[in-house]
């Protein structure tokens, strides 16, 4: 009996080592989930403004003003590239450095970034009244949309400024545990552009420029929002006076790609206008302008989805932990791919209805916008596929990659498609609507093979993630919070530093550590407090150990010992046995990293 129960216990304990050994994606899924419905309001907010002007404008004004918009579209987004780039780049590189536990440098990057963004804003302001009608003139080549199109732009220069310095604080938001934030600034900065949309368009003859007006006035006013950030207690990046311009070429070589995305973007909005007025005509770009517009409201939903991973896979990068990048692209994926099966249904079954919506009432327009709907929304699979690559490898500092599949997606193969399949629609007695709708399929076709071609040339044997070799982390587990599993922890640590040639005398002191500090995330996580994870790192003559939880905010580092007589334990205990211990909240996580000098023994 004695025997059985024994090996029984034995039985037990191995079924617990071995679910101690798997590093579960418990607190990674938690995190995704908390950043997933503020990234997709986010989205949402951030594309809003163009979307609303535009129904607005399409209902109040017609089809004619309704085109202006995507005339000067290319001309809004040069003006958002600063704070845009700057923003993503910025926040991506201050996401790495909080990974590295480097708070100062971040601050000194975001107030860079900000500074630049601001300055670049008001030059662009300064410009608008000499340069906002010569540019449309120019885009309309003569035709009717000029004067809307110059008043719409003119509004837009005058708001450079704020709404650059809205892009930039919505970024660094994201990726400073307060998605939530970002995404209620962008919600009520919309929320008031569509209210003022109604009243300016409806009941004022300043026609166009109300559209404009509203979408600037709303970013500024929803920047009270801010006040809210600026006086957080868990706010971990600040304005800090700049000491040097250096940090700011992580936040360029990060934002690379979104910086070439933007000019292809323009570039391709140059080329397509050119394209459409030369062959189609003015009812094309209407068409067009209602595609491209859907086209946004599917990149709303899913880069508010994609959007997750630049704010968290830049600090797991930080911090080595590939195993929650891994986990955090396949959560991410997953619901992409089900949000992607959903928008494509919609646009199917309801393309008709969405013409309306955008005040389409020729029916002959109309019957044309649906069927271009219809071809435009197959690209969606690898649209949305191109677009994760861009974002993952933003994230992992292989900007290249991210830049040459941008490149390719918005200049190569768009404009040539482009201009072959109007051409080839229209000679076969087609309205050209058609051949370009179909362009952009198989311009997003031919991306997905040649970022696939690139990477295989490029990395040889390398799986999809390009992830550095982790041969730096050793041993990587997940445990309860509870303090049953703990006591597996100490044996298992000390089994692991002894197999690879640590001292027992300092496989012992790792082990005591990794136990008190676990031991401390259950007596002060509270809650909150479910799973805790643990990783082990040797690099040269040192040995890492890193604990990740969900707890309440506690710095270990802050703790003072207020017993009576001075007695060693806990964290005094950790203290004194480590040679240094840093702690950073991130991704509102709790992160404790412990430093022990070793010196490794021959292998036997």
């Amino acid at each position: 009996m004695t025997n059985k129960f024994v090996q029984a216990k034995v039985w037990q304990e191995d079924i617990e080592m071995e679910q101690m050994h798997q590093r579960n994606e418990r607190l990674i899924e938690n995190k995704i989930w908390k950043y997933l419905l503020p990234g997709i309001m986010m989205s949402l907010a951030l594309q809003l403004g163009n979307i609303v002007d535009t129904i607005f404008v399409g209902n109040f004004l017609g089809t004619e003003a309704m085109s202006a918009i995507t005339l000067v579209l290319p001309m809004e987004t040069l003006i958002q590239v600063t704070g845009y780039c700057l923003g993503m780049g910025g926040s991506i590189a201050a996401g790495i450095l909080l990974g590295r536990r480097n708070k100062e440098g971040a601050s000194q990057l975001f107030s860079i970034t900000l500074a630049i963004t601001v300055v670049v804003g008001l030059i662009i302001a300064a410009a608008a009244p000499f340069l906002a009608m010569p540019i449309a003139d120019a885009l309309a080549k003569g035709g009717s949309l000029n004067i809307p199109a110059g008043h719409y732009l003119f509004v837009g220069m005058l708001g450079a400024p704020v709404i650059g310095v809205g892009l930039l604080m919505s970024s660094f938001l994201g990726v400073e545990n307060h998605p939530g934030l970002a995404s209620a600034y962008l919600i009520v900065s919309n929320v008031i552009n569509l209210i003022l949309d109604y009243i300016l368009l409806k009941y004022t003859n300043i026609g166009i420029a109300g559209a404009a007006l509203s979408t600037v006035v709303g970013f500024l006013l929803g920047m009270v929002i801010f006040i809210l950030y600026i006086r957080s207690p868990k706010r971990m990046i600040s304005f800090v006076r700049i000491r040097s311009f250096a940090p700011l070429k992580e936040a360029v070589i990060s934002g690379a790609p979104i910086f070439v995305f933007m000019i292809m973007t323009i570039i391709k909005s140059f080329g397509l206008n050119e394209i459409i007025i030369r062959f189609i005509g003015e009812g094309g770009m209407a068409v067009y302008t209602v595609c491209d517009n859907v086209l946004m409201i599917v990149e709303m939903i899913t880069a508010g989805i994609i959007g997750v991973i630049p704010n968290i896979a830049g600090i797991l990068y930080g911090e080595k932990d590939y195993f929650g990048i891994r986990a955090l692209c396949k959560r991410v994926l997953v619901l992409s791919a089900a949000a992607t099966l959903g928008i494509f249904v919609l646009v199917m079954v309801f393309a008709k209805s969405i013409t309306v919506m955008f005040g389409v009432d020729n029916s002959a327009l109309s019957s044309m916008m649906v069927t271009a709907l219809r071809i435009f929304i197959l690209c969606l699979p690898a649209y949305v596929w191109n677009k994760f690559l861009v974002g993952y490898y933003e994230s992992i500092e292989e900007s290249k990659q991210a830049s040459i599949i941008t490149f390719f997606q918005n200049g190569i193969y768009v404009l040539p498609a482009a201009a072959l399949g109007v051409i080839l629609d229209v000679k076969t007695g087609g309205s050209g609507i058609n051949g370009l709708a179909l362009s952009f399929v198989c311009s997003e076709i031919l991306t997905v093979f040649t970022a696939y071609i690139y990477r295989k040339i490029k990395h040889r044997g390398a799986d999809f993630y390009l992830l550095p070799e982790e041969t730096g982390i050793c041993f990587d587990f997940t445990v309860k919070a509870d303090m049953d599993e703990t006591a597996l922890v100490p044996r298992e640590v000390k089994k692991f530093c002894l197999d690879h040639g640590i001292s027992a005398n300092k496989a012992n002191i790792v082990a005591v550590a990794a136990e008190e500090m676990i031991v401390n995330c259950i007596k002060y996580g509270g809650r909150l407090s479910h799973w805790i994870d643990v990783s082990l790192v040797i690099e040269k003559q040192k040995m890492l150990l890193r604990i990740r939880d969900n707890g309440v905010p506690f710095n270990p580092t802050e703790y003072e010992f207020d017993g009576g007589k001075f007695d060693i334990h806990g964290i005094e205990l950790v203290k004194t046995i480590s040679s240094d211990i840093s702690y950073m909240r991130t991704m509102d996580l709790n992160n404790t990293v412990l430093e022990f000098d070793i010196e490794q023994e021959e292998e036997k």
